[in-house]
């Protein structure tokens, strides 16, 4: 599976689209950890592609990922963003083990409660 590379374009693609979104005229990303990985979040599709469907399904992994990530990074500066972090652990976990997305499914909706 392309997982390296895909943490990488995960983190990549977050920043960059956060600081399309950020509204900021100097470009910069703004918002911290928890904000950036609930809007990673919230840009994940309610049923997740399957792994055949190219790059529908890549971008949803690489959000996935640089969602988990960033909770995780959050999660170690305020531990009231644990269940997030661990959420979204949990779905990539699943995803890494079964290669299933849908089996991601129930993981990512938990976190979605917790953004």
């Amino acid at each position: 599976m392309r997982r390296p590379t895909t943490a990488v374009a995960a983190v990549g693609l977050l920043l960059a689209l956060t600081a399309c979104q950020s509204g900021a005229a100097s470009g910069k990303v703004q918002g911290t950890d928890a904000e950036l990985a609930c809007a990673a979040v919230s840009r994940l599709p309610e049923r997740m592609p399957d792994t055949g469907s190219g790059q529908a399904f890549d971008i949803a992994v690489a959000r996935l990922v640089g969602a988990e990530e960033l909770a995780r990074a959050a999660a170690l500066a305020h531990a009231k963003i644990q269940p997030l972090a661990d959420a979204l652990r949990e779905a990539q976990q699943l995803l890494n083990v079964t290669s299933d997305v849908q089996r991601a499914e129930p993981a990512i909706k938990k976190a979605r409660t917790y953004c």
